[in-house]
């Protein structure tokens, strides 16, 4: 297989079909579905580099910047291109060197020992982001780009991840116990300043729906107990999806980790639409397509370690398998268990693109 977009089919994306499929409705089609795809893999697919993102929202480089990633999704097959809002949020981080085979620069990740607020009045200072302080430009040059049939899904981080990232994880998880008020305060700054980005959102005649990403969980549990997650987090997801649902948008969740003891929560307390992320050491899509499907609709599933260490005939096996399972009652839509990394191999990627045009009979 080459790492070309030649073998797939001409683009017809139709955003009303994934509407259907997030209605837990049976399309004509089981739809492409992702989170992200990084701009080394596209850049590689593409056959040539991708323009950079201008330093002064110049108009015509930011078009260009635009213009090129929403034509790749369009190409590839997607019905939708997911609109990141940059969240200004200032935060410690530390790099080292990235070592994947496409890599750009450096790999950035948080401290999660300590962060930059321990107190009160760390909170006090602190230059919390405005909905002013958001890149209008760069969403609307993306929105504008959008070709006939697909539509905008607003996205942005969560409130756990925001609100653990000021403190540092292992910080955050001590403030619960020793400074809850602390714990609280930070929360709902954080969640405040989510829920006026998707209000901003929710303004937008394009974007459908609204997609957040809170990284509940882990490989056997949640971050953090259930009950600290209904007690802090919970509440703020269920306003972000009261607010979609109020402007007949749809919310939809994103979270790594097992999260089965909250699942009920996300469904009978929150609100949510559909559930993205998997990795079958967790859980593999099937179970919990099975054990949830008829509440919420499922997203994607193809385990990014298969699409990073597998072979191309182990990668177009298991995507036929997971789409034979789960696609049949509706509600389903195929990609990976979390997002295209830029160490995710390009052959294996688009054999599961192939795999799923191949199985909507456009191949």
């Amino acid at each position: 297989m080459t790492n070309t977009l030649d073998n797939l089919p001409k683009p017809e994306p139709d955003v009303e079909s994934f509407k259907t499929m997030l209605r837990k409705g049976v399309p004509d089609r089981v739809p492409l579905v992702e989170l992200a795809i990084a701009d080394e893999l596209l850049a590689e697919i593409n056959g040539q580099p991708l323009a950079p993102y201008p330093p002064d929202d110049n108009s015509i480089q930011l078009r260009m910047w635009a213009d090129q990633r929403v034509r790749l999704w369009w190409r590839i097959g997607y019905d939708y291109y997911r609109i990141r809002a940059e969240i200004p949020f200032t935060i410690d981080r530390l790099s080292s060197k990235d070592t994947a085979a496409l890599a750009s620069g450096n790999r950035q990740w948080v401290n999660e020992h300590q962060g930059i607020i321990r107190s009160h009045r760390d909170v006090d200072n602190y230059n919390w982001p405005q909905k002013t302080d958001i890149n209008l430009a760069q969403i609307e040059a993306l929105i504008n780009c959008l070709p006939e049939g697909m539509g905008g899904i607003g996205f942005s981080g969560g409130v756990l991840e925001w609100a653990s990232t000021l403190f540092g994880l292992e910080n955050f998880s001590l403030m619960l116990y020793d400074n809850p008020g602390l714990v609280r305060e930070v929360v709902d700054h954080v969640g405040q300043v989510i829920y006026e980005t998707f209000d901003m959102f929710c303004q937008m005649e394009v974007i459908f729906a609204i997609w957040l990403g809170d990284d509940l969980g882990f490989k056997t549990s949640t971050l953090i107990k259930p009950e600290h997650l209904r007690k802090y987090i919970l509440p703020w997801h269920r306003k972000y999806a009261e607010l979609a649902h109020r402007t007949h948008r749809f919310f939809l969740l994103h979270s790594c980790g097992h999260i089965e003891a909250v699942m009920p929560d996300l469904i009978n307390n929150v609100g949510i639409d559909a559930k993205h992320s998997f990795e079958d050491v967790i859980m593999p899509v099937e179970e919990f397509k099975q054990n949830w499907g008829k509440h919420i609709a499922i997203l994607g599933g193809v385990d990014v370690d298969l699409l990073c260490r597998g072979t191309v005939s182990e990668v177009c096996e298991r995507t036929k398998q997971i789409l034979d399972i789960c696609a049949s009652e509706g509600g389903y839509a195929c990609g990976s268990g979390n997002s295209v990394t830029n160490y995710v191999q390009p052959a294996n990627y688009l054999a599961m693109i192939e795999t799923v045009h191949r199985y909507n009979g456009r191949l």
